[in-house]
């Protein structure tokens, strides 16, 4: 990937996750200024993840008819006035309206980057230009935690809302920065390969596709489980937002190394680690009282999150044909979000009927089950599509 192309479509990551990853922590609070219960905070949470995957997959019928520069621009106008009306809700439906379309419009965002980082990334490198694709998310958990909580503290959840606003107006700018290329002047697709009778995609890739909803699941639940722990426990929004910000801290290491580590060593290998590092998040989260120790526990969550969100993509190029890739990608990137959606709701009942510890015991054992399938998918198997170049062994 030239980095010409690999500079604005990390910003434009950054400015997504820099703003769902801040929102995510507080947005329970903002919604409980409504009198809204847990049950249905999580509802609210899981039906703006619902609007994240429609806004991927809708990515996935879009990329190739028209200019990936002319979509991003669309989203980054559209999501200036969403931010700013937010703030401004007078009532709980108004509030879930206006999210949904910043997280469908994120959605959007993030599908359209890996679609562009695959279809550019070499095979050597496939690994290495995923991870700098997703290092955006870890980054802008340690800024975005830092400062969205102190932000509401400082003044109110208006303003927070406001300074968003500004800050998503620079998508515009590093979209301006993409190639003005029309679908027709992009790369001619590799024509796909007869797959025995099997799905166009592959089989493992639709295993893939699952344990990474498995996982992503854990992520998720576990996310806002935390914040519901940490509010029950009287910590402050700025507190809460914390422990995104260690989060991040630990996975911006974690993520170039292991991601650059994938082109040499087997992707599914590492991947079932970052499944094990979930599982041991969680169990860790399901006893803690104290802040470090939550700090602890989402560190380690956010280091399978890396794991799992820059190796699955490169996996998963690997495992496609560039005719599959535009569409592949976006349902790889949907299960993410449709995960969001089963986590959040998940969450919201969950820590009114099942308490704490049964709750992130529940997440512990969906990551698990993640880890064993993916253990499962390294014994030999066949009757793959041929991918967009030949594969390396251990891949």
């Amino acid at each position: 990937m030239k980095r010409r192309e690999m500079l604005p479509l990390f910003f434009i990551n950054f400015i997504v996750y820099f703003v769902g990853t801040g929102l995510l922590p507080v947005l329970p609070l903002f919604a409980s200024q409504f009198g809204i219960t847990s049950t249905g905070i999580g509802l609210y949470i899981a039906f703006i993840f619902a609007a994240i995957t429609l806004g991927t997959l809708f990515t996935g019928r879009i990329a190739y008819r028209f200019s990936p520069r002319g979509i991003f621009l669309a989203a980054g106008f559209l999501g200036i006035p969403a931010l700013a009306l937010l703030g401004r809700s007078t009532s709980f439906w108004q509030a879930i309206l206006l999210t949904a379309v910043i997280w469908f419009l994120g959605g959007v965002g993030t599908a359209l980057v890996n679609v562009q980082a695959g279809q550019y990334a070499a095979r050597n490198q496939r690994g290495r230009s995923f991870g700098l694709m997703f290092l955006a998310l870890p980054a802008a958990s340690l800024i975005s935690g830092m400062t969205i909580g102190r932000l509401v503290e400082w003044q109110s959840y208006r303003f927070m809302f406001d300074v968003l606003s500004v800050i998503w107006a620079t998508w515009i700018v590093w979209s301006m920065l993409l190639p003005s290329d029309r679908p027709e002047q992009r790369p001619t697709p590799i024509p796909a390969v007869a797959d025995s009778g099997h799905s166009k995609f592959g089989v493992m890739f639709y295993l893939l596709v699952a344990t990474t909803l498995l996982s992503a699941t854990t992520f998720y639940l576990t996310r806002l489980g935390t914040t519901f722990s940490l509010s029950a426990l009287g910590f402050s929004p700025s507190a809460i937002s914390s422990t995104t910000s260690v989060g991040g801290l630990i996975a911006i290491p974690a993520t170039y190394l292991i991601s650059a580590l994938s082109d040499r060593l087997s992707r599914k290998h590492i991947i079932t680690v970052g499944y094990v590092f979930a599982v041991g998040a969680t169990v860790t989260m399901s006893t803690a009282d104290q802040l470090w120790q939550f700090w602890l526990a989402t560190s380690l969550l956010y280091m399978s999150r890396s794991i799992n969100g820059s190796v699955a993509p490169a996996l998963a190029t690997d495992l496609l044909t560039r005719e599959n890739l535009v569409r592949g990608i976006p349902y790889l990137s949907a299960a993410n979000w449709m995960a969001a959606i089963f986590g959040s709701a998940i969450a919201g009942i969950g820590i009114d009927s099942l308490g704490q510890v049964n709750l992130f015991l529940l997440a512990a054992g969906l990551a698990a089950m993640a880890a064993v399938l993916m253990t499962l998918s390294s014994l030999p198997h066949h009757h793959q599509v041929q991918p967009l170049s030949n594969p390396q062994p251990g891949r």
